[in-house]
């Protein structure tokens, strides 16, 4: 068994305890890379993210446990890597990115086993392959899988810059600045965050169907179901208040739009990386209203979502619409069961 990891002294020296992660840039260094050879020691195949324990020797010639994170186990089981393949004993290799906290934790990006298999936790060239036997799409229902944004999908669902850290009122800076993104991300008692943070999910599929009077929203990420009411035009005025809010809809044309109000204060933006300062999180107080617009668009058979936000208690504008498109899916929504997590990651023993 060998180890080789990369700047791991200035790592250790530099960085505070581990911390659990939603988001790359903050907990990992993609310009650090990793190469482990070592023994499984053990496998958390769970969601929202799995997390390898293997035995390797140091450069020191000591035996030490690496804990190395990577996606959902939904998602890797997709992309082929099971549980099964990283039974305790298992020989391999894994490379991906060293942590900015722990000299001993990183991210996984490809697995190798002695037999020649190599499987990236990405699938086939970091992308769900194209389906070319699927049907064609006439408008926004069934089922649809993310579009990759991003050329690389290691940077695709990083943290990076918010221009509406510009815009804060006092009392969106004051929710700000009261805010520890390594301690109080949502995500570590399984809260689906926001609307838009679960129009991003990665790697998970979301389903959308029409009934009588009602459309049903129905995302992998968080089991989130949201139900749109298409028979009122009005939010109940003492309604309860979630992080997903209360949403009701109507038809423009073929265009669904959804409009939602009764959010609980919370979090959009996990984590903010801005250069010569600390993360930091965005926060939304209870006036936070959305308006989203899904379309279809034929030609190019995508799914097209807009979402529109305002919180004139937190922010002097409103936010610039989001976009995201969807490309049809015949994957089946599995059951999430997100498993809390700890600010160390892993679950506690």
């Amino acid at each position: 068994m060998k180890l080789r990891f990369e700047h791991l002294l200035a790592a250790a020296l530099a960085a505070p305890a581990a911390h659990a992660h939603h988001s790359f840039a903050p907990h990992f260094d993609i310009d650090k890379p990793v190469d482990i050879s070592g023994t499984v020691i053990e496998y958390e195949a769970r969601n929202p993210h799995s997390y390898l324990h293997i035995a390797a020797v140091d450069e020191n010639g000591k035996t030490q446990e690496y804990v190395c994170e990577s996606h959902g186990f939904t998602q890797l089981s997709r992309n082929g890597i099971t549980p099964e393949m990283l039974k305790p004993g298992t020989e391999l290799r894994v490379d991906g990115s060293l942590s900015r906290h722990d000299p001993h934790m990183c991210f996984f990006n490809n697995v190798y086993f002695p037999d020649g298999r190599a499987l990236s936790v990405n699938g086939p060239r970091g992308a769900q392959p194209a389906r070319a036997s699927l049907p064609q799409r006439t408008d926004i229902f069934g089922t649809w899988m993310l579009a990759p944004a991003a050329p690389d999908p290691r940077r695709a669902n990083t943290s990076r810059p918010q221009p509406m850290m510009n815009f804060l009122t006092p009392a969106g800076a004051a929710a700000v600045a009261a805010y520890d993104p390594f301690k109080d991300d949502p995500t570590f008692r399984c809260d689906p965050v926001a609307i838009r943070r679960v129009w991003g999910a990665p790697g998970t599929p979301l389903s959308i169907t029409r009934e009588p009077d009602r459309v049903v929203l129905r995302h992998e990420w968080m089991d989130v179901v949201r139900v749109v009411d298409l028979t009122t035009r009005e939010h109940p005025a003492d309604g309860p208040r979630t992080s997903l809010g209360h949403s009701i809809g109507y038809f423009e044309g073929d265009t669904l739009v959804i409009e939602t109000a009764n959010y609980s204060a919370g979090v959009l933006n996990q984590y903010v990386e801005e250069p010569g300062k600390p993360t930091r999180g965005l926060l939304h107080s209870a006036a936070l209203t959305s308006v989203e617009r899904l379309s279809f668009d034929a030609e190019r058979q995508r799914l097209v979502v807009e979402v529109a936000l305002e919180d004139p208690e937190f922010f002097t504008r409103a936010f610039d619409v989001a976009r995201l498109e969807y490309a049809p899916s015949d994957l089946t929504i599995e059951p999430f069961n997100c498993t809390p997590e700890g600010v160390t990651g892993t679950i506690a023993r």
